[in-house]
């Protein structure tokens, strides 16, 4: 994550105006004078003023598809008091948080947060990266577009009134400003790309949003190194808000700053640092102007008492609520180039995800290719199209394939052919995909691989939003074929890989439709709510069958109390490939039992957690320059199991298909009964460890040490 605050810096793509001009209008001109003269020094009668900060900092990754996933979300309420010399004092009086295993702090990145006021000559970022005890600086400072010396910085258009607020009993037009950065020196320095919207009465700054950036000079050449051969993208975004205050003052009211950072080599998956805050209670102290009001805030973190913290309840909102409430894709038109959907069409050769050009598995052994894609971008907009391929050394064999997408509105559609290796496995969680870094170093795989040829049409619709739903429907036609495992081990470990299952070859025309209410809600990330999944497809040819599954998905906060559920059902029907089977057992989908042990034509797979956290060592810990999680012990327990049935005779028949021993057994039968695990004891770090016991429910069987991290028991 420190890389990817660094990577924040780097310059991005910015518009060119073509007017000789620095303002698009002489009347732009005089307003941008009167918006400086108003904004440039804070008013002489703000000596001070205090606050109260509820601030959500939190660790998120963005999929392909705009689902944002959590890991780590932190919760800060702060008493904050700013004066006019500079002092910007952040008391924090609570603190809580929820992981999924992230094993520190993002107080390890920042040691500060919010702007205290839009007034000044230079703007800051909103996050005050570590820099001794109990400081922060700030690793990024703009010119204020505002400011005196603004010309030699900035190009200004717009000047509009975009929309008439009522507050205190008078009508405020609200003028927006479009603000473009226009530096060229060997100095290189940090610049605001955005919109201002003043208050067209007083000029004072209501609201700005867009980027930092990073402009002049010539970029490092180890930032130039790293881009190219990795593919690095990345934005510092901000939204900041102000509420009128006394009718005088335009102060904090809401406050944003995001960094996104995309890695091309390792896929179009973007993760992600979010800060928001949202500041209420504002107090001011007037007063006659003691010293100057241009004063760089001088930015000291303090907590309160270890016994204060421990016991503060007094939260406005519930953890997430705040990380929930906005999302990555809020800043697509500020994005940097590779991202953006206008502009020049644009070719890129990294891939959508890793494994299309690099992997290692047990049949493949090591794969190498190639993923080349033309985003038509303003051309044809919405049109993009691309190819991957490439050999698998151990197989001796070319895999890949192409595609067409078009996006339109909340619609995409697509159609796409491709050989592809494609995994059996069942009830996968998100961001689970792994190029086989286990494989190559361990000799773990995990997965049952099918050689799939399919070409297919698709087309996706978004339900209001990505957060809110996703429909997708897809037809078309495939062929399977077994594969064997071809390579003995990895690099490391002697004991070697298990043989691939076996399938059912034959050819089929294919139907799917997908349901996707709430995705970012998975209830093993940590963002609340309640989530839904359905699916179901069919197939008719030389493999014959019907599938249909279900997951649900919920997690909420109630004070010290965390609760989280997921459950997954499924049944097939008709000729019942052995590849459609629902297989259980092992890490991922049922601990506790050998590799893939159950199979049925109908499964379900179930888990939930619970945990309680007691009000002691709630502060996070702090070791030099680094912050682990909270100790904040407390205690949890889990439940989880699968239940798998062959119900006919077909079912049995494929269940040998997958694999016999050397008594001619299936190695893989139903359950006969749910088999699940309970367990439960101490939580340490706020739930990112456990140490307990577990045993199973359905029969009789002894108490077990566990140990791990999460609170899967």
């Amino acid at each position: 994550m420190v890389t990817l605050l660094l990577c924040a810096q780097l310059a991005a793509a910015l518009p060119n105006l073509t007017a000789d001009s620095t303002y698009s209008s002489a009347a732009l001109r005089s307003l941008v004078a009167d918006a400086s003269d108003a904004n440039r020094r804070v008013p002489d009668s703000l000596a001070s003023y205090a606050s109260r900060i509820e601030t959500e900092t939190s660790l998120i990754v963005r999929d392909t598809l705009g689902r944002e996933h959590t890991s780590e979300v932190e919760q800060l309420a702060t008493s904050a008091h700013w004066q006019r010399d500079g002092r910007y004092d952040l008391h924090i009086i609570g603190y809580r948080s929820q992981s999924v295993g992230v094993p520190y702090s993002t107080l390890t990145i920042v040691r500060g947060w919010t702007v205290p006021s839009l007034y000044g000559e230079r703007l800051s970022l909103g996050a005050y990266f570590a820099q001794g005890r109990g400081r922060g600086r700030d690793t990024v400072r703009a010119v204020h577009p505002f400011a005196r010396d603004r010309d030699d910085f900035y190009r200004f258009e717009g000047g509009d009134t975009i929309a008439t607020l009522r507050a205190g009993g008078r009508e405020i037009p609200i003028v927006r400003i479009r603000v473009h950065p226009h530096f060229t020196s060997v100095t290189r320095l940090a610049a605001f790309d955005g919109e201002i919207d003043i208050d067209g009465d007083r000029k004072q700054i209501v609201r700005m949003r867009g980027q930092f950036v990073v402009v002049g000079g010539e970029r490092p050449i180890a930032g130039r190194i790293l881009q190219g051969a990795l593919g690095v993208t990345a934005a510092a975004y901000v939204e900041f808000v102000n509420a009128e205050i006394d009718g005088k003052y335009w102060l904090p009211a809401f406050q944003r700053t995001e960094f996104q950072a995309g890695f091309g080599l390792f896929g179009q998956g973007r993760p992600g640092f979010r800060i928001v805050s949202t500041i209420a209670d504002i107090r001011v102290s007037s007063g006659s102007p003691p010293v100057d009001s241009l004063a760089r805030p001088r930015v000291t973190v303090s907590w309160a008492s270890s016994d204060s913290v421990d016991h503060f309840d007094a939260w406005r909102r519930s953890l997430g609520e705040q990380t929930a409430g906005v999302h990555s894709d809020d800043f697509d038109d500020l994005a940097p180039d590779r991202w953006r959907p206008t502009g020049a069409p644009r070719l890129d050769w990294f891939p959508s995800t890793t494994a299309r050009v690099l992997r290692f598995n047990r049949v493949e052994g090591a794969f190498v290719g190639v993923a080349p894609t033309v985003d038509m971008r303003s051309r044809v907009p919405g049109l993009s199209f691309g190819a991957y391929g490439g050999w698998a050394f151990s197989e001796r064999t070319a895999r890949g394939g192409g595609f067409v997408n078009y996006r339109r509105g909340v619609d995409r559609f697509g159609i796409r052919a491709e050989r592809a290796l494609a995994s059996t496995n069942d009830f996968g969680l998100p961001l689970a995909d792994d190029p086989g870094l286990a494989a190559l170093l361990a000799s773990v795989d995990n997965d049952d691989y099918v050689d799939r040829a399919t070409a297919m049409v698709s087309v996706t619709r978004t339900l209001g939003g990505v957060s809110a739903g996703l429909v997708t429907l897809q037809g078309g036609v495939g062929r399977d074929r077994g594969e064997v495992t071809r390579i003995s081990r990895g690099l490391f470990k002697a004991d070697g890989f298990r043989p691939n299952r076996g399938v059912d070859d034959g050819n089929y025309a294919l139907g799917s439709a997908d349901l996707e209410l709430h995705p970012n809600v998975t209830g093993d990330f940590v963002a609340p709510g309640y989530g839904a999944r359905m699916h179901y497809e069919v197939g008719r040819g030389d493999l014959d069958w019907q599938r249909a599954e279900m997951s649900l998905a919920a997690r909420s906060y109630y004070g010290p109390v965390s609760v989280a559920a997921h459950a997954d059902a499924g049944v097939v029907t008709g000729g019942t490939p052995a590849q459609r089977l629902f297989e259980l057992g092992g890490t991922e989908t049922l601990p506790g039992y050998d590799y893939k042990e159950f199979v049925g034509d109908r499964a379900a797979l179930f888990r939930g957690y619970a945990s309680y956290r007691f009000s002691v060592l709630k502060r996070p810990v702090r070791v030099r320059n680094f912050f682990l999680p909270a100790i904040n012990p407390g205690i949890g327990a889990s439940v989880q199991g699968g239940w798998t049935e062959l119900s006919t005779a077909s079912a049995r028949a494929a269940a040998l298909r997958l694999g016999v021993d050397e008594n001619g057994a299936a190695i893989a039968g139903p359950t006969h009964g749910v088999r699940a695990t309970a367990g439960g004891g101490l939580t340490l770090l706020s739930d990112v460890l456990h140490v307990g016991a577990s045993r199973p429910i359905e029969r009789a069987g002894k108490w077990r040490f566990a140990v791990g991290v999460g609170l899967a028991f």
